[in-house]
């Protein structure tokens, strides 16, 4: 009677512990919600931004790099952890915010992105919502290109 109760024990726990793993690799929406269709990584943005200033309903995947730290209305992603193809996403309308500890997971994003210059003010005040020292911020001195996504919806994986 007891290797029977011992033993349905451990296999209930096998199953609660194999309900918690998955439910820990489902992902976290923020915003609306959409299909995970036809996704490309920031790296490829060039490309298909070669002759557009704007592309609508793109869906990119790649790391968090940065979140804004007041509100987590913003985040920096690259395709992989430590490639310099970054693109900026703003929470739309600032309809949502994310985590402030989202930097280095996953993250798939979808929305409206545009080429942009991004001017030194608009630079500097970003780095002072990442919290950057004063030095990071003053050593901004000239705009720069940019892509920039207006998510409507995010994943966190």
């Amino acid at each position: 009677m007891k290797k029977i109760f011992l033993l349905s024990c451990l296999l209930l726990g096998l199953g609660f512990t194999a309900a918690n793993a998955q439910k820990e690799k489902a992902p976290k929406t923020y915003g609306e919600s959409f299909k995970e269709a036809s996704l490309l990584s920031p790296g490829r943005l060039p490309v298909l931004m070669k002759d557009q200033a704007e592309v609508k309903d793109v869906a990119l995947t790649g790391y968090v790099t940065e979140v804004c730290q007041k509100e987590g209305c913003w985040l920096k992603m690259t395709t992989q952890k430590g490639s310099q193809d970054e693109v900026f996403v703003k929470m739309k309308d600032h309809a949502f915010l994310l985590p402030k500890n989202i930097a280095g997971k996953r993250a798939v994003v979808f929305g409206t992105v545009e080429k942009k210059e991004q001017s030194v003010k608009e630079q500097q005040h970003y780095l002072e919502d990442a919290g950057a020292s004063q030095e990071e911020i003053d050593a901004i001195k000239a705009p720069k290109t940019t892509f920039v996504l207006s998510a409507t919806g995010v994943k966190i994986y």
